[in-house]
């Protein structure tokens, strides 16, 4: 398995806390309102929308938190006013796969396969987990690129 390592990126982002069984009602249109804040003000995310899991495990029921974000630039971050967080990213090392098409597939198509892999391959994981929605139409699109990426102890 390739370990990549990230680059480090500001983003303004929305937190809030989940589960697996719960996050599709949870996050409902919080992505779109996130973007839509952006636009009065008139910037631009300089990079694709992320989904950031923290201390994510494999129980559905078990609550993380969860940061939906969009990247934006230096100048950006210092001049944004609005209701959200911003902070800087810190490179991180992961292993990746993509998944493309309906999003409601991530599990027994993206994760299920990569967690099997990082597993045989002997790897530990981080409990930080990163999806970036590189191409976005709609949930079942067979547009969608969406890549899992997994932390990892390098």
């Amino acid at each position: 398995m390739k370990i990549h390592t990230s680059n480090g990126v500001s983003i303004v982002a929305m937190q809030l806390r989940s589960t697996l069984d719960t996050i599709v009602k949870d996050v409902a249109d919080l992505p779109e309102k996130l973007a839509a804040d952006l636009i009065p003000a008139g910037m631009l995310p300089t990079g694709p929308m992320m989904f950031l899991y923290d201390d994510v495990i494999d129980d559905p029921h078990h609550e993380f938190d969860l940061r939906i974000a969009l990247p934006l630039s230096v100048d950006d971050i210092a001049r944004y006013k609005g209701p959200y967080t911003t902070t800087r990213l810190e490179p991180f090392h992961f292993v990746e796969t993509v998944l493309y098409g309906d999003i409601a597939e991530l599990g027994p198509k993206a994760y299920e396969p990569l967690f099997q892999e990082i597993h045989a391959s002997g790897l530990t994981v981080t409990r930080f987990v990163r999806e970036v929605y590189q191409n976005f139409v709609d949930p079942s699109s067979p547009d969608n690129e969406t890549r899992v990426q997994v932390g990892v102890v390098a």
